[in-house]
């Protein structure tokens, strides 16, 4: 699945995705075990922008893991028409990450990189991501009205999500040439937020700080029950009993942990494998779902919660309103 090179999806990440011009002052917030990455995105920018970017490691100014941004970090934002944030993702620092891309946007664009890797910017960023874009848009003027997605796979996930007219869908194309614009960066999906949703999941990887930890979930499958959009707590199936245990405590975190948020469909089609990195692996060409945090701010959905787990489902084949989009991961609106 190898695309490019680590400078090549820097050159993406600047001159494609993020489209910077010369002149702009770009901000790229990094961290020790990201270092490489970020002095690649700094040197792509330095060819753009030549003397307008800054490059920041996070443990300079903080102890990690982070429970909130330093002053210096904060005050630099407003200076910056384009931010990047690649550092690795820590538990508990969800806290961090939110703020800066709500002080960002406000000032800049920006492209988000939780626990990006060298193998992550030589696949996923190395794609075409004007096609990525072409395939998103045709399949949000399929759902953009829809009221009902049912979800099935061969490894058993038999879901029904349905959707609030009047919550928005967010394109994730990869394409942010806008102030006030942002995305996870590799990207590829567009996602709303479910309204109500009841069935069986199989999840093939999790997200937040348990894909680092525990990786693509092949032998270990997660298997739950979602009913009235929250997580039987007492269905939860891992074969691996101290992932298990710590993802119901995950699920217990506040009084909406548990509670179906985010519905999303991967449209990355240069994916043909997990990586074990949920960054760039929601973006397969299939379903992910996450329990928690519904990004009120882009859906319009009227809840929140302070946690945000992704569940990846692998070759996932969906309809929408009855009508057949996806079949075992391959889209059918291309």
């Amino acid at each position: 699945m190898i695309l490019g090179s680590l400078q090549e999806g820097a050159r993406i990440a600047v001159e494609v995705c993020m489209s910077i011009r010369s002149g702009e002052h770009v901000f790229v917030l990094t961290d020790r075990p990201t270092l490489e990455i970020g002095k690649a995105i700094h040197d792509a920018a330095e060819k753009v922008t030549k003397g307008n970017v800054k490059l920041l490691v996070l443990e300079d100014y903080v102890e990690r893991p982070a429970k909130e941004l330093p002053k210096q970090i904060l005050e630099l934002i407003p200076w910056a028409n384009v931010t990047y944030y690649a550092a690795e993702s820590k538990p508990g620092e969800l806290g961090i990450r939110g703020p800066f891309i709500r002080t960002a946007v406000k000032y800049a664009r920006h492209g988000h990189m939780p626990s990006v890797t060298k193998e992550l910017m030589e696949t996923g960023m190395c794609a075409d991501y004007y096609k990525i874009s072409d395939l998103t848009k045709k399949v949000e003027r399929i759902v953009k009205t829809c009221r009902k997605a049912r979800i099935v796979t061969k490894a058993g996930t038999e879901l029904e999500v349905d959707f609030n007219p009047s919550w928005r869908w967010k394109v994730c194309d990869g394409l942010y040439p806008e102030k006030g614009m942002w995305g996870n960066l590799p990207e590829g999906e567009i996602f709303t937020a479910a309204y109500r949703a009841n069935g069986r999941m199989v999840i093939d990887e999790l997200g937040d700080w348990f894909s680092p930890k525990y990786g693509v979930l092949s032998k270990t499958p997660v298997m739950l029950q979602v009913k009235d959009s929250r997580v039987d707590l007492s269905s939860v199936k891992c074969a691996n009993e101290q992932l298990r245990q710590e993802f119901v405590e995950y699920l217990n975190t506040d009084a909406n942990s548990n509670r179906l948020g985010e519905f999303a469909i991967g449209t990355n089609i240069f994916l043909d494998r997990l990586t074990g990195n949920l960054l760039q692996d929601e973006k397969i060409p299939s379903v992910h779902c996450a329990f928690g945090d519904p990004y009120p701010d882009e859906t319009g959905a009227d809840w929140q919660s302070k946690t945000h787990i992704d569940g990846i489902m692998l070759k996932c084949s969906i309809w929408i309103d009855g009508k057949q989009i996806m079949d075992e991961g391959r889209h059918l609106t291309t």
